[in-house]
């Protein structure tokens, strides 16, 4: 081959690889930017779904905390007014009920669930106790039965927490729990 031939076939090569680059260069920056962008999507859902996971556990502790403190309080002889308990009780449990209908924004469904049955009906039985003047053996007793909510509550919590920051599928988290059977419905 000659020396003009060469130099044709070499610039068309060279030009051929400009053009390539040109081309493929900015769509492997693309790309790149696009699966960062999806990356930064993916942490930013986990981080919401995080927070609506602890929304659900902060305020429904906060509810069941103030139950149990009110019991306490009516086992030392300082109960309180069914008023006073409607006002606070009233405040915490929208709070709860609230988050327990966002849950639904990170996979669960924890409206009408067990855990909501359970603190709905805990909530009437300490306001009827405040009512009926339980006896100083029957208000201990249905202070240690809203305590012992504890323990299942943060479990759900955690069962919920580990699905999200895995990015795990929503399972049902009160399944083994004292919340996995619904009680009967209140309003």
């Amino acid at each position: 081959m000659n020396t003009a031939t060469l130099g044709l076939v070499g610039a068309v090569t060279a030009a051929l690889i400009a053009a390539l680059a040109a081309t493929l260069g900015p769509l492997v920056l693309h790309r790149r930017k696009e699966r960062a962008e999806d990356l930064q999507r993916a942490k930013d859902d986990t981080t919401r779904r995080v927070d609506l996971v602890n929304e659900v556990g902060v305020h429904c502790r906060s509810w069941l905390l103030y139950m149990v403190r009110v019991l306490e309080d009516t086992e030392a002889g300082r109960a309180l007014t069914v008023d006073a308990f409607d006002e606070k009780s009233a405040e915490l449990r929208t709070a709860a009920e609230h988050a327990l209908a966002q849950a639904v924004h990170a996979g669960y469904e924890l409206s009408d669930s067990g855990l909501a049955d359970a603190l709905r009906a805990m909530d009437a039985r300490v306001r009827a106790s405040l009512i009926q003047a339980l006896s100083p053996p029957e208000v201990s007793q249905l202070r240690e039965e809203a305590s012992s909510y504890f323990t299942p509550r943060a479990e759900v919590r955690v069962r919920m927490i580990n699905e999200v920051t895995r990015q795990d599928s929503p399972t049902d988290p009160l399944v083994g729990t004292v919340f996995e059977h619904r009680h009967s419905p209140r309003p």
